[in-house]
């Protein structure tokens, strides 16, 4: 499942609440982009640790 904060729009209103300068659509774009290569990476780890562990438990 993939989490954000919603539309550009949202991202740069909260950006705009907090005083911070918005962030152009294409740079937000090419931010989630590696986020979520992040996120599959973690997910990817996490998936073959409960496996490992699963087969050990029904090993021992």
């Amino acid at each position: 499942m993939k989490v954000s904060l919603g539309r550009p729009v949202k991202v740069n209103n909260l950006l705009t609440t907090l005083n911070i300068t918005p962030i152009a659509n294409r740079n937000l774009k090419k931010m989630e982009a590696r986020a979520w290569e992040a996120i599959k990476r973690i997910l990817t780890a996490s998936s073959n640790k409960a496996a490992i562990d699963a087969y050990e438990k029904e090993m021992a």
